[in-house]
């Protein structure tokens, strides 16, 4: 917090909405900067009249739309070109339970992406999954952008409704971007024993 208030804070207080743009788009892209921090404080000095709260959101959204379409759009690209140099990730990329993930991952993708905005790590994961993974686009940017209007909507509400106490306040959404975290994590486990499931299964038609 206080890296925050003393780095990133004074920028965006002089330069506003251009700041808050750009930080947030730099924090899409995997660099380390509170983003969800920035957003609830930004939103309680809306409430107090110093910015827009509708452009707020406005710029956030498009910020976090941008910066996860390039990650899913490198990992697409380049993804594949960067676990071949290396023989422990290309061996798993081209096994044949990776190539089932993928397949399963292409089909029923939107839970996962969407749920997922609402947790940096989570986030950053999954956009380089479903590039690497070749997810159709129009699901996932579908997805990631009813995700990411989801994820500034309720940041943006409780730093808005909250003022002065954002502080506090943000703590707790810490605490809760863990929560999200274990429940991910919980639904990869369950996919991953589906998986697995079908695989055994199918091995023992092909035995038969």
């Amino acid at each position: 917090m206080d890296f925050f208030a003393q780095t990133i804070l004074p920028y965006v207080l002089l330069y506003k909405y251009w700041a808050l743009l750009f930080i947030t788009f730099l924090s899409s892209l995997a660099i380390p900067i509170p983003a969800g921090t920035l957003l609830v404080a930004s939103s309680a000095f809306a409430s107090q009249g110093y910015f827009n709260f509708y452009l707020v959101l406005l710029v956030v959204i498009i910020a976090n739309i941008v910066g996860d379409n390039i990650c899913y759009w490198i990992a697409r690209k380049y993804g594949k070109q960067v676990f071949d140099y290396f023989s422990f990730t290309r061996k798993v990329v081209e096994s044949k339970n990776f190539k089932l993930i993928e397949a399963k991952l292409r089909q029923r993708p939107g839970f996962v992406i969407f749920i997922s905005r609402f947790e940096a790590i989570a986030t950053l994961s999954v956009n380089a999954i479903c590039g690497l993974s070749k997810v159709p686009y129009k699901k996932f940017l579908l997805f990631e952008a009813i995700g990411a209007v989801g994820d500034a909507v309720l940041y943006g509400m409780i730093g808005f409704l909250f003022g002065d106490s954002w502080e506090a306040v943000n703590n707790l959404i810490g605490n809760f971007s863990i929560i999200v975290l274990i429940v991910l994590i919980g639904c990869v486990i369950l996919f991953w024993k589906r998986i697995m499931k079908n695989l055994d299964t199918e091995h023992l038609m092909q035995n038969n």
